[in-house]
């Protein structure tokens, strides 16, 4: 469905949902691939992602009353659901898909009493959401609801200055980031930041704190192929756990590294080196895993003991998550130190990768894939069966390069490939991995360029 009918369809679709009231907003936020940088946004490292054509597609209208009404293309998947604009919005259980814009509209809100507004002043919003992007497997749903749903409440709000120029996004960006911790998940920017900044034809680096931005074009003879692992990942309780375990694991080798090196002030991985310095670190590394007799994995008492702590104020102090819980240690221990290793290679993987673009080497851009995906299955230990037999036929079938993408543990695979050999592995891949399980390649594979970033459309026949 091309983009116009879509929103000619959506339009239609709100009248028989609104009791045939017109949206006056149409709002596109696109979902993205991570190219390579896996894991390094929340710990102060650049990203290289890009958009999709995919998107989390929003119909709105603003409400004379302070309550956000929310419905679906879907709603027997997607109930409706009713919320009051406030400074404090209660959540649903876990894993409703009402969070995501709660998130937004309670951030906002916030950022109206910081600026010295009414919060008591602000509209509410009758929002139908549809989409094309696939629920659950790493393409980036979640966060893109995040951003759609902020871009309705200021459009509906006559706040324009949040989205209109690049600055604005920029800090938009940055405050939906903090905003998705609402729903539990501890991530990092790059999500938020792609969603806004993506530009047509270009991959996006992303620097963090500040957040930065420098769009790399991507060669137009080359395509990235995604096929899903057929594993879902939704963001329920113990995906939530899998992803933060990782997050502060990084924190706790930050730590360990922090005390050898006497740099107290550094907050996160990136604040301890430049690119001159990260031999150092991975060097460190190696001297603590020698000091453990080569073990990866630590007890809850043996990571307190390298801080010199009793376990109960380790699991206080470097266990606890963003809403307040203690993160169980997981049965096979905390692995901080590769952790580390995986964030700092991977880091200098995203500088190497933007020189291949610069350049445009795409088969050294594929070693450093191939790469990547080797250090999430080992060192950060994100990949599983399926992720990596998906990528072994890719290579296998003429990709220059191939990697997990996403968080991990399920979700998609992803191959950077020549155009003219797109549909050959496309073949390959349905008869050596769907048909084997009995599935076509239809709603599991796709052939992505690069597209552009969250639009905010006004409606001429909007109220």
């Amino acid at each position: 469905m091309c983009a116009l009918t879509e929103q000619m369809d959506l339009v239609h679709r709100f009248r028989e949902r609104f009791g045939g009231a017109l949206p006056r907003w149409h709002i596109t936020a696109p979902g993205r691939i991570n190219l390579i940088g896996e894991h390094t946004d929340y710990n102060g490292f650049p990203v290289m992602p890009m958009a999709l054509s995919q998107a989390i597609y929003i119909a709105a209208a603003p409400a004379r009353a302070p309550v956000v009404t929310l419905k679906n293309v879907e709603p027997e998947r997607y109930p409706d659901r009713e919320f009051n604009v406030e400074l404090e919005v209660p959540p649903s259980p876990p894993g409703d898909w009402a969070n995501y814009a709660k998130a937004a509209v309670q951030s906002l809100a916030r950022l109206c009493q910081e600026g010295g507004g009414d919060p008591q002043a602000l509209r509410g919003m009758r929002c139908l959401v549809s989409g094309t992007l696939v629920p659950a497997s790493g393409l980036s749903s979640s966060s893109a609801l995040v951003t759609a749903s902020a871009l309705c409440f200021a459009a509906c709000n006559s706040w324009p200055d949040l989205f209109r120029d690049e600055g604005a996004r920029h800090d938009l960006a940055e405050r939906m980031a903090q905003a998705e911790h609402y729903v539990g998940t501890q991530g990092g920017g790059m999500d938020q930041a792609v969603c806004l900044l993506a530009r047509e034809g270009a991959v996006l680096r992303i620097d963090f704190f500040p957040l930065r931005t420098k769009s790399y074009a991507l060669p137009p003879d080359y395509v990235v192929v995604a096929a899903h692992s057929t594993v879902w990942v939704p963001k329920a309780h113990q995906q939530r756990l899998a992803y933060n375990r990782r997050v502060l694991e990084c924190a706790i080798g930050k730590k360990l590294l922090v005390r050898r090196l006497g740099r107290p002030e550094a907050q996160r991985l990136g604040d301890l080196c430049s690119a001159d310095e990260r031999p150092r670190l991975l060097h460190l590394i190696g001297e603590l895993t020698r000091i453990l007799q080569g073990h990866q994995s630590l007890s809850l008492a043996e990571a307190a003991a390298l801080l010199e702590i009793s376990p109960q104020e380790f699991a206080s102090t470097h266990l606890r998550m963003k809403d307040g819980s203690i993160l169980p240690v997981p049965p096979d221990g905390l692995k901080p130190l590769p952790r580390c290793r995986h964030v700092l290679r991977e880091a200098a993987r995203v500088s190497q990768a933007a020189a291949c673009l610069v350049r445009g080497d795409m088969a050294a851009l594929g070693r450093l894939m191939n790469e990547s995906h080797r250090s999430c299955a080992d060192d950060y230990e994100i990949s599983g069966p399926e992720l990596d037999e998906l990528v072994g036929i890719m290579r296998d079938a003429g990709a220059v390069g191939a990697r997990l993408t996403g968080a991990g543990f399920g979700g998609f695979a992803i191959a950077l490939v020549e155009k003219r050999r797109a549909e050959p592995l496309r073949q390959r891949l349905v008869a050596e991995f769907y048909k084997p399980r009995g599935l076509q390649g239809e709603g599991n594979l796709y052939t992505f360029t690069p597209a552009q970033g969250a639009r905010v459309e006004e409606l001429q026949d909007g109220p």
